[in-house]
């Protein structure tokens, strides 16, 4: 079993505390010396090296760059800007610069291209928005130097743009030139070759003026006409079968002049015989011989009008018959006709093809002899694409502060790795200083003390009330180390906690009226205010619950805790005084029944504590959370009711923990009460 020192050890571990702080003393005083010896030594090395670093000064000058294009006369190519930027920091250009230079005094080497190459680490240049304004930069020791470099930079500049422009230039114009010789040559040619074939093919200049083709032209209008007469004659002919078949005339009176006269001749009878009619009765008319006679002269007109009809029917489907035969020789003559002129034609068209072949080549190349011819009168007219122009929009000046090093803002990055290195040395120095354990003082006289299981935790370590297993304290100080043995055996009571998440698993393990008592616990309520809560304590209006005795207090209701509380006590409204928290039979639970009912949830739920659960530890867990936020002890009967001495004293390393606040900003429900267990 554990042995606590007794009253006679006192001097002992008073003795053994002073040896510790001491040497904690010790340790601060040689982590406080590597500290600041690296520190200072490293502060001042970056120092050192932060102002042994030469100034650096810069300058700047903007320069507007036209550069015609020389295939294309006064316009300005933006893609030739492109090419012009590496140029401003190029070597001959930078040769011309160091002369200038060179000849205004300034130091720098003898050989241009390591005056040039001197020059080239000085100077950058960039296009200012993407047009025709190009900023160009020096960034070096000497201020004079670098603004005397810029000034002389235009010229040179301008000088060898204007050689290289007027050399591209003379190039183009002789390449246009050559290329315009070849054209013509070409051209020459092609008409040559041109004229010979027609010549020796007799072909004409326009394709109309060809015997073939003319011929051949009049053979298809006429073959067109011919089958145009033979399908009119076809239904013709067609027209006056068809009538023929439908014992219609075909022949209009007009036409015949003898079936004229019958049909006027017959027309003059039947007048006679209507104005008899009018005059004489049918007797008289069947009796008198004229009429008779003229009866029987309309009889003999209407034969002789019918007969004369069909014999014109007859000569005009004749006629008709004729007609079509006269329209089928003549297109089939036609038809042979044209067969037979087609290979002439034939021929005549690819002699005339070959022609229309050779003239589009010519046209071709005189096409592209005057577009080229036109270009070499422009380059030859053009004056300006010898003089490029570079214009200075803002010329050097000397530049007075430097531009870097910044000793001010690195005096700051200095500062700060040097207590960088600084806190990694001390880290590195105590893995090399750690102090060996301090071995336990024996102690003249020994007191044994029996403590109970209860009061120590399973990994012998103290319990704290409020927080759980507490650490190991690293050294005692000489007030502890002088404490009586008995008294701080009673300053750690063994309490275990429960964290939120192992309450909210309590409360959904449990179910009823255990439910409800655990949930009162985790508010603060002793087992003996549990058990004297009434119906008539429940104040459902309000969501509060009202609990007698000598620390009376109310107290709000979780939403979930208020309408299960309602229903327990709905239960037994007949019976007056019914206890809040009854077993079925109408009785407040009892202990023991709680004790086996919360053991058993806590080993349901999986809780560390398993079947050591009661309701001392959630009452302890709600005074936990109140004291954590800050309440002051003083007003924690208030909430909780009767707080013990040995409880208060537990409290005070809690309560020391945060400053102390009012009742009104503390959370009365811890959050595991807030959220409903399951049904």
């Amino acid at each position: 079993m554990p042995r606590l020192p007794g009253p006679d050890a006192g001097m002992a571990q008073a003795m053994a505390a002073a040896l510790a702080v001491g040497q904690a003393r010790r340790g601060n005083r040689r982590r406080l010396a590597v500290f600041g010896g690296v520190a200072v030594l490293a502060f001042a090395v970056g120092q050192a090296w932060n102002y042994a670093r030469p100034d650096r000064f810069r300058a700047g000058t903007l320069l507007q760059l036209s550069v015609p294009d020389a295939g294309r006369p006064g316009a300005a190519a933006s893609a030739a800007m492109v090419d012009t930027l590496p140029l401003i920091t190029s070597r001959p250009v930078l040769q011309q610069v160091a002369r200038t230079v060179a000849e205004a005094g300034f130091a720098l080497p003898a050989n241009a291209d390591d005056a040039a190459t001197l020059l080239q680490q000085l100077l950058q240049a960039r296009n200012e928005g993407g047009g025709d304004v190009v900023r160009v930069e020096a960034v070096g020791e000497t201020p004079a130097l670098l603004a005397a470099a810029l000034n002389a930079l235009p010229e040179a500049l301008r000088r060898e743009l204007t050689g290289r422009q007027q050399q591209a230039a003379d190039g183009q114009l002789a390449g246009a030139k050559a290329e315009l010789a070849r054209l013509d040559t070409a051209a020459g040619q092609a008409r040559v070759r041109l004229e010979t074939f027609r010549r020796e093919a007799g072909v004409q200049a326009e394709r109309d003026e060809s015997e073939a083709v003319s011929r051949s032209r009049g053979i298809n209008t006429a073959l067109n006409t011919a089958a145009e007469k033979e399908a009119a004659a076809e239904a013709r002919l067609r027209a006056l079968q068809d009538s023929a078949a439908a014992g219609r005339g075909v022949t209009q009176s007009r036409d015949n002049p003898t079936l004229a006269g019958i049909e006027s001749r017959a027309s003059q009878t039947r007048e006679e015989l209507r104005d008899m009619e009018r005059v004489y009765t049918p007797e008289f008319m069947a009796m008198d011989p004229r009429a008779r006679a003229l009866r029987a002269r309309l009889a003999e007109l209407e034969r002789q009008a019918t007969q004369q009809r069909g014999e014109s029917q007859e000569a005009a489907l004749q006629l008709a018959r004729e007609e079509l035969a006269t329209a089928h020789a003549n297109v089939a003559r036609l038809k042979q006709d044209l067969a037979g002129s087609r290979p002439a034609l034939h021929g005549a068209s690819a002699r005339y093809a070959q022609a229309k072949v050779l003239e589009d080549d010519l046209a071709q190349v005189d096409k592209a002899r005057r577009e080229l011819l036109e270009r070499v009168t422009r380059l030859e007219a053009d004056q300006r694409r010898r003089v490029p122009g570079v214009a200075v929009l803002e010329a050097a000046v000397l530049p007075t502060a430097p531009f870097e090093p910044q000793h001010g803002s690195d005096t700051w990055r200095v500062l700060g790795g040097s207590l960088l290195l600084a806190l990694l040395t001390m880290a590195l120095v105590e893995v090399f200083n750690r102090p060996p354990p301090t071995p336990a003082v024996p102690a003249a006289g020994h007191t044994t003390v029996v403590i109970p299981p209860m009061w120590g935790a399973q990994s012998g370590q103290a319990v704290h009330p409020m927080l759980g297993a507490a650490p190991a304290p690293a050294a005692p100080t000489l007030a502890a180390a002088s404490m009586p043995a008995a008294t701080a055996a009673l300053a750690a009571p063994a309490r275990q906690l429960l964290s939120q998440p192992e309450a909210a698993a309590l409360l959904a393990a449990t179910r009823g009226p255990v439910r409800d008592a655990a949930a009162l616990a985790l508010m603060g309520l002793t087992l003996a205010e549990l058990q004297s809560l009434t119906t008539a304590d429940l104040d459902a209006p309000s969501a509060t619950l009202r609990v007698g005795g000598a620390h009376a207090r109310a107290l709000p209701l979780p939403e979930w805790l208020q309408h299960a509380l309602q229903a327990g006590a709905e239960r037994f409204a007949a019976m007056a005084d019914a206890p809040l928290l009854a077993d079925a039979a109408g009785q407040p639970l009892a202990e023991a029944d709680l004790k086996v009912q919360l053991a058993c949830a806590a080993v349901d739920a999986g809780l560390p504590v398993g079947a050591a659960l009661d309701l001392g530890m959630l009452r302890d867990t709600c005074i936990d959370w109140l004291v954590g936020q800050g309440l002051r002890l003083s007003d924690l009967s208030g909430l909780v009711g009767r707080i013990e001495v040995s409880e208060v004293a537990a409290l005070a390393a809690r309560a020391a923990e945060r400053p102390r606040v009012d009742v009104q900003q503390v959370a009365r429900l811890m959050p595991a009460l807030m959220l409903a267990p399951p049904a």
